[in-house]
């Protein structure tokens, strides 16, 4: 089921973003043309499409932030709500569905943008100057953190990505507990974020302390150990550690705001 409620939901957003994505791309296309074929002196025409092409990429990202909250409300909280209940699935099945569509759309939304700029600023010596700083980088990264960058690599790639599902699924948790009150469930959801938000940020300064007084005894051991001068291998292990850490304490909050959707869903939802 939880395919099909991915299929559906997907199909639903598509619509809107692919073609979106598509204007995007096409005028910056066209800005790039328009530079390269009209005089330096000739700057309207340049500086018309250099704004449309803004105000496409910026509605490009409030669509999508938007487009977010509105289809968690209208689907689950609002009238139609009836409808998706009545499906023989779990709710934990339709949070996951909206979650899992609100990440790929935000992702492409960001590589869509980026592969804008590229076209954009693309010159052949550009690109040379772009392919060798990023090699340069690499190899500094490499000669820091040795073999483990690649891990590395792939636990920024995992906390990105649980950092943004984190900060949906707040907003979810923040929505469902607005819907419980009878009136001004908009003020509600608005004054349930702010409480999430510092409530979490009080968790997280707590978890901090408790984990950061062991995590620097460990270090200030492998500094003394390597007789002040870190190796390769303590950089790789420091640096890992304070991923994980972030890593683990970004899951356990994102876990708590799923917990939290998912018990008012499943046992207090109101649609009066």
């Amino acid at each position: 089921m939880l395919r099909k409620l991915l299929k559906y939901e997907l199909k639903a957003t598509g619509r809107i973003f692919l073609p979106l994505y598509a204007i995007l791309i096409s005028l910056a296309a066209v800005n790039k043309l328009i530079s390269t074929l009209l005089p330096i002196e000739v700057q309207a025409p340049k500086i018309i499409a250099m704004v449309i092409y803004i105000t496409i990429m910026v509605g490009m990202f409030v669509v999508t932030f938007i487009m977010m909250l509105q289809r968690f409300y209208k689907n689950l909280l609002s009238e139609e709500g009836y409808l998706m209940f009545t499906l023989p699935t779990q709710p934990w099945k339709l949070i996951v569905s909206k979650l899992l569509v609100a990440i790929l759309w935000t992702i492409l939304s960001s590589l869509a943008a980026y592969i804008s700029i590229f076209i954009i600023i693309f010159e052949r010596g550009n690109f040379r100057a772009f392919t060798i700083a990023f090699r340069e980088a690499v190899t500094g990264l490499y000669t820091f953190l040795g073999p483990s960058i690649f891990l590395f690599s792939g636990e920024i790639l995992l906390g990105a990505t649980l950092s943004l599902a984190a900060g949906i699924l707040l907003v979810y948790a923040s929505m469902a507990l607005g819907h419980l009150c009878n009136r001004q469930r908009i003020l509600a959801s608005v004054g349930a974020f702010i409480a999430l938000n510092a409530l979490t940020q009080l968790l997280f300064f707590q978890l901090v302390r408790l984990i950061a007084s062991p995590l620097s005894q460990r270090m200030q051991r492998l500094f003394s150990e390597a007789g002040g001068h870190l190796h390769m291998l303590s950089r790789a292990q420091i640096f890992h550690a304070v991923m994980w850490f972030g890593i683990a304490a970004t899951f356990i909050l994102a876990a708590g705001y799923f917990a939290i959707t998912n018990y008012v869903l499943s046992k207090h939802l109101n649609l009066e």
